[in-house]
């Protein structure tokens, strides 16, 4: 068994099928590593561990960092889901006209603002158009270049607090910052 192969699967919210697809594998196997005393092979193993962006000791179980877990470089589907949501609500628009605009369902345009899905790239260039919305704006928080974009969104919602709010904020980043040089 895997021992933390379902627990990487399940939190980028992948099913056993998704997994296969992706990877290649068929599903039978995916369940065979997750649940059975079935060991892959090396390459297996390396393949899995290349997909999930940690090293082969935390995916068989021999390390228990759970930082590797969650890599940097993975795609955080629930906050890409919520920026293309707040950004549809701050146009006022409703989820069956953007999926209507974008040709999709409203349901399959639910799961993907959940984080429950990821668009194909034609569907999510779709979206972005429809929406008038950049890509540094969706993938904001995946994106390294996409920092700038972040840092004044988040300026913009300092500035919408009272004062004595805003002036917490900025004492607390401040502070966060000073001790990250340390």
């Amino acid at each position: 068994m895997v021992k933390n192969l379902r627990l990487l699967r399940e939190n980028m919210g992948l099913s056993q099928e998704k997994l296969a697809v992706l990877t290649g594998l068929t599903a039978r196997r995916v369940f065979s590593y997750e649940r059975e005393p079935n060991e892959p092979d090396i390459e297996t193993l390396a393949l899995l561990a290349d997909f999930f962006g940690v090293t082969i000791d935390f995916l068989v179980g021999h390390t228990e960092d759970e930082a590797e877990c969650a890599p940097s470089n993975s795609l955080n589907l629930t906050r890409f889901g919520v920026r293309i949501r707040q950004f549809r609500e701050s146009k006022s628009m409703e989820r069956p006209e953007l999926a209507k605009r974008v040709g999709v369902t409203s349901a399959y345009l639910g799961l993907i603002e959940n984080g429950g899905k990821i668009p194909k790239l034609e569907t999510c260039l779709k979206i972005l158009n429809a929406l008038g919305m950049s890509a540094d704006a969706a993938f904001m928080d995946n994106l390294n270049a996409a920092v700038p974009q972040k840092a004044n969104l988040l300026q913009c919602k300092i500035v919408e607090l009272p004062p004595e709010k805003q002036r917490f904020v900025l004492n607390l980043l401040e502070s966060m910052i000073e001790a990250m040089r340390e």
